[in-house]
């Protein structure tokens, strides 16, 4: 025992399961490769490419960072498309003309596109202006623009409207397609009903928003009455009679791509008759919504159009409905069932995506019982 201790003292125990050490493995000289297996070369080359990851870390960082603010590309007809643009803090953007990275103007050269993505996840914009030349607008321009409030289109504008800052395709003159519900638009409208001056300039902008900010502050410093309940505020109680709904125009016909998604303080949403489609993701994440009336005539429900709309009770499917896409109603599990219009035999003319019924999570995942033959009202 006393020979066992001294040796271990002496440090030759070459692995301690305890802390799970293991020795230092120094880098020897390897003669059976030359030059090329000296350990000094070994450890240059280990530190040479080490630099280069390095380097190409911060190359790509540094490129991501120093992006310029505008990218714009020629149309090949003298106008031009807005290709990327990266705000930083910028609360305005606007679309009219090719501007240089001080935002100046040149007239000369008209915006008439916006491509996908191209204003892709931008934290700041509460604005953007639409201006006259603009032709299309790509249904993921402004992809998940978390704070837009609203985008104003120029008057003299014939393809585009957005009452109340919602974006709107128009067909000679007549709005056929829901673009964008903007998420932050629910903010907008309860300002406006509350008095607040739309801007209708870019140089309006700053004082909306020194007249929104109040409102919403007092939003937030709620406090509970002597009940232990939560106050309501003027700003709370007009945002529950306005902010909470929104009436797509009566002439719209589709629900676009993304159109309304993550809008999540949506509690109903009215839609007109002559609706025909439901885009993919159009509803994506409103999780509050609780109340939308699918009407007859309506032919496509796209994928993920309903995806994790918690608030639903009730899903309705009219028996024109000809495609449903996948997960078009996943995680939709406050429904108790689909009722759908159509006979069970009617529906196998249907498309049907994979999984697109809506699941009980709770025990397994298992699908919510569909009744076929429904009646729209509920009995």
């Amino acid at each position: 025992m006393e020979n066992e201790t001294k040796r271990i003292s002496e440090g030759k125990l070459l692995y301690d399961p305890l802390f799970d050490k293991k020795p230092d493995v120094k880098i020897q000289d390897d003669p059976t490769k030359g030059f090329f297996g000296k350990a000094i070369v070994k450890k240059a080359g280990f530190v040479v490419l080490l630099l280069c990851f390095v380097g190409i870390s911060m190359f790509f960082s540094f490129n991501s960072i120093a992006k310029d603010l505008y990218a714009f590309a020629e149309n090949g007809d003298g106008t031009y498309m807005l290709d990327e643009y990266h705000g930083g803090n910028r609360k305005v953007l606007e679309v009219d003309f090719v501007r240089s990275e001080e935002d100046v103007p040149d007239t000369t050269k008209p915006v008439t596109s916006v491509r996908r993505f191209a204003v892709c996840c931008d934290e700041s914009v509460n604005f953007i202006f639409v201006g006259k030349d603009v032709e299309v607008i790509d249904s993921k321009a402004f992809y998940t623009c978390k704070n837009l409030y609203a985008v104003i289109v120029d008057a003299e504008n014939k393809n585009f409207v957005a009452p109340d800052g919602v974006l709107y395709k128009c067909v000679d003159g007549v709005a056929t397609e829901l673009v964008l519900y903007p998420t932050n638009n629910s903010n907008y409208r309860t300002a406006l009903a509350m008095g607040v001056k739309a801007p209708a300039t870019a140089e309006d902008v700053p004082a909306f928003i020194e007249a929104i900010t109040p409102l919403l502050e007092a939003e937030k410093n709620a406090a509970p009455n002597e009940d232990g309940k939560m106050t309501k505020n003027e700003f709370d109680l007009r945002f529950d009679e306005i902010g909470t709904k929104y009436e797509i125009l009566s002439t719209v016909t589709a629900v676009g791509e993304l159109s309304f998604a993550y809008a999540d303080r949506l509690q109903q949403v009215t839609v007109p008759d002559g609706l025909v489609s439901i885009g993919n993701l159009g509803f994506f994440k409103c999780h509050q919504l609780q109340e939308i009336d699918l009407p007859d005539g309506l032919v496509a429900i796209g994928s993920d159009a309903f995806t994790e709309c918690h608030g639903l009770t009730d899903i309705f499917i009219p028996a024109s409905v000809a495609f449903i896409g996948h997960h078009a109603f996943n995680k939709c599990d406050n429904v108790p069932v689909v009722r759908m219009a159509a006979s069970e035999e009617a529906t196998e003319d249907m498309e049907l995506g994979q999984l697109w019924k809506p699941q009980r999570r709770k025990v397994l995942m298992k699908d919510i019982e569909v009744v076929y033959n429904a009646a729209r009202e509920v009995q």
